[in-house]
């Protein structure tokens, strides 16, 4: 049993976290070139809306249970993981939704257990305004009021993790060192 936690410890589970339009699904693209080794995890709001769940500021207790799916179900990989949102993601998007008491309650205590199974945090701090992409929130009071939170749950982590800035190429360059 011994030699199974050594490997499953030295696995890598990268999340790039962050507000929406900050530039994570641009970078998780370039990583791909890098980090071939990797499984790339993608989008989870986007493909709970695929299923007709409403996202966004408009998310329901049933979004956030969908999502939360999605991010156990990536956590049981057993490989090096890069994820462009995680659990991280879910629980400061929840926290600031209209969503139900116990399904708020239910993913805080998810939260709790799993933020340690990631090995890697990467915030992408705002740098320029949202994008219209058609799905995606282009509200700024929104976007500040989740870049904020990631912000104090970021600072209430036990571990580290990198703040990324610049060009896509540079943070690029500033996760694989932090990653080494």
């Amino acid at each position: 049993m011994g030699k199974v936690y050594k490997i499953l410890s030295m696995m890598k589970r990268i999340a790039l976290v962050g507000t929406s339009s900050t530039g994570k699904t641009t970078v998780f693209d370039l990583l791909k070139t890098d980090l071939l080794g990797y499984v790339f995890v993608n989008e989870s709001t986007r493909t709970v809306k695929s299923y007709g769940f409403p996202i966004n500021e408009d998310g329901t207790s049933e979004t956030q249970l969908a999502i939360s799916s999605f991010h156990l179900e990536a956590l049981l990989r057993n490989s090096d993981t890069i994820l462009d949102r995680s659990y991280l993601d879910l629980l400061v998007y929840s926290r600031h939704m209209d969503i139900s008491e116990p399904t708020l309650e239910f993913i805080e205590d998810i939260w709790e257990k799993v933020q340690n199974k990631y090995t890697h945090y990467v915030y992408f701090p705002i740098e320029f305004d949202a994008v219209e992409d058609g799905e995606r929130s282009t509200n700024e009071d929104w976007r500040r009021t989740i870049d904020k939170e990631f912000q104090n749950v970021l600072g209430d982590l036990d571990k580290p993790y990198l703040t990324v800035t610049g060009s896509p190429k540079q943070r690029v360059n500033q996760i694989l060192e932090f990653i080494k």
